[in-house]
């Protein structure tokens, strides 16, 4: 894969978008309505599973149910294309777009606090760049393939 197309897939701020929930394009909203349309009408037979196997589990199926719809309804196109739907208020793009850097290791001012993320993805965004910048965003993209975003 090119860096033209690794950057399509990988956020300024280094985090993968095709891995993220509210990725349109993404495994996990693809999935999510695979298992949605292999499970039909579940929900009558998980009631009666509930009394019949004496699995009190079935009677949690409607949360499932509910998760499972918001995982396949999600359609973000990603962060290079539109605001982040998942950290609404990312400082990440609008910073990425005035600086004109296509990762935040890039930037003079790196590591800022310009983000607006909480003290875990914070330093996993540190970490996440530090990568980038030690390995190369090809190497980095490779291991993302690998592993599932939320490590």
């Amino acid at each position: 894969m090119d860096y033209e197309q690794i950057k399509a897939s990988v956020a300024p701020c280094g985090l993968s978008c095709e891995k993220c929930f509210a990725y349109g394009g993404g495994d996990i909203r693809r999935l999510s309505l695979e298992l949605q349309e292999k499970l039909g009408n579940f929900e009558a037979y998980a009631k009666r599973y509930e009394t019949l196997l004496g699995a009190p589990i079935f009677g949690k199926f409607p949360e499932f149910k509910e998760m499972l719809h918001y995982f396949a309804s999600e359609n973000c196109s990603g962060c290079r294309k539109e605001q982040c739907k998942m950290f609404k208020g990312c400082g990440v793009r609008p910073c990425h777009q005035a600086k004109m850097v296509d990762f935040c290791f890039q930037c003079d001012d790196f590591p800022c606090d310009k983000t607006n993320f909480d003290e875990n993805l914070h330093k996993a965004w540190i970490r996440i760049n530090e990568i980038i910048r030690n390995e190369g965003i090809e190497k980095y993209y490779e291991r993302t393939l690998k592993r599932p975003r939320y490590v």
